[in-house]
């Protein structure tokens, strides 16, 4: 995400008109948001994303002429990744999941959603990054404390791996995210999996008990036994929520 120290620029693409003009009103009254743009229209979306080049943009699956995977892909294909998307969506499975993965999109939404909880979520999603640092970012620096070296396949797995949960909300792990991660890996699920876990194992043998603590807390951090993959990355997204709450 571009991070100014003047307001974050929003752009709103939602089918749903109520629901468009309901949120378009309370961004409009925010001291911390900029409303450049509002539309109905996936075309509309893409054409005032271009001309504008908002640094979020939230989209929906049901815009008609182009939908939110339609304009999200393009934007991907134009090379806006530091360009944050939300995404509301009426189904929410599997393949979702996927596509929004090679897409990077930052935050998905399950609809219907009324005005005040879409407001909220996108105010959460510009808190998140106030400092900066996109999620990615933090937790590479999470991982690095942890003493995972950037440079081994155990670490891009734990990073993906941890990422992906916390965008879906914490998904099947080994149905959805390992099959996800892979993908973009060029692996298998399994491949996934195995070296998460030894990264993860090796980390828990070396890592200092102190820094332990700081992310899983005190009890686990005593534990000699290390956390499963899914419990890690549930620890993580539970700390980074827990953070940007402080913000």
């Amino acid at each position: 995400m571009k991070i100014k120290q003047d307001k974050m620029r929003i752009l709103l693409a939602c089918a749903d008109e109520s629901l468009l003009k309901q949120t378009k009103r309370l961004m409009q009254a925010s001291n911390e948001l900029e409303l450049v743009g509002s539309t109905s229209s996936g075309t509309k979306a893409w054409e005032m994303i271009r001309q504008k080049t908002p640094d979020m943009v939230v989209l929906d699956t049901d815009l008609p002429y182009a939908d939110g995977f339609a304009v999200a892909s393009w934007m991907r294909q134009k090379g806006m990744w530091d360009t944050s998307i939300i995404l509301l969506s009426s189904f929410i499975g599997g393949q979702t999941y996927v596509e929004c993965s090679l897409l990077h999109i930052n935050v998905l939404l399950r609809k219907p959603i009324c005005a005040d909880a879409l407001y909220e979520r996108i105010k959460l999603a510009v808190n998140c990054t106030s400092r900066g640092d996109t999620v990615e970012q933090r937790l590479a620096q999470i991982l690095r404390e942890l003493g995972m070296r950037e440079q081994t396949i155990g670490y891009q797995c734990a990073l993906l791996t941890v990422c992906l949960y916390r965008e879906t909300d914490g998904a099947s792990i080994t149905k959805i995210i390992y099959h996800s991660v892979a993908q973009q890996m060029n692996s298998e699920g399994s491949n996934v999996e195995r070296n998460m876990r030894y990264a993860v194992h090796r980390a828990w043998d070396k890592c200092d008990k102190a820094v332990l603590a700081r992310y899983f807390g005190e009890a686990r951090a005593q534990d000699k036994e290390p956390p499963s993959n899914r419990e890690f990355c549930a620890a993580l997204v539970e700390y980074l929520r827990q953070e940007a709450c402080r913000l």
